[in-house]
């Protein structure tokens, strides 16, 4: 009868865990368009993949599936600085970080978490200088 509660408790246990496998993202370092990406005028969509461990808020193995070289560094330094709050995620997750410009010129820049899946970085075109 031992065996029993506690296979059920087990199992109780495991389903509570896997409810709550999505992780909470409870900080971060904006983001920003990278200086020189933004003056050659380079948008795009860059796709990484991380770690995240049990008890650990951190990702680690932060790596690129795709994406222009000059806008995937800023990315990856982004997502090293996140801090996630669920101690039961455990797994590899991906995000996608889409830079891209607006329709006006000038220094603004609007960065939008639609999620830690999904990221956009929306900047003013750069002045043209001939």
């Amino acid at each position: 009868m031992t065996r029993i509660a506690t296979v059920s408790c087990l199992l109780a246990f495991c389903i509570a865990m896997a409810a709550q496998s999505e992780p909470s993202l409870i900080a971060v370092n904006m983001p920003t368009y990278p200086p020189l990406a933004r003056q050659a005028r380079i948008a795009g969509v860059v796709r990484l993949t991380f770690v995240l461990s049990g008890n650990d808020g951190e990702p680690t193995n932060v790596e690129v599936i795709s994406g222009h070289p000059m806008l995937k560094d800023a990315a990856i330094e982004n997502v090293k600085t996140w801090k996630f709050s669920n101690s039961y995620a455990c797994g590899k997750y991906q995000t996608t970080f889409r830079y891209r410009f607006s329709g006006a010129e000038g220094t603004h820049s609007v960065v939008t978490f639609h999620s830690f899946h999904q990221v956009d970085v929306v900047a003013d075109a750069p002045h043209w200088q001939p």
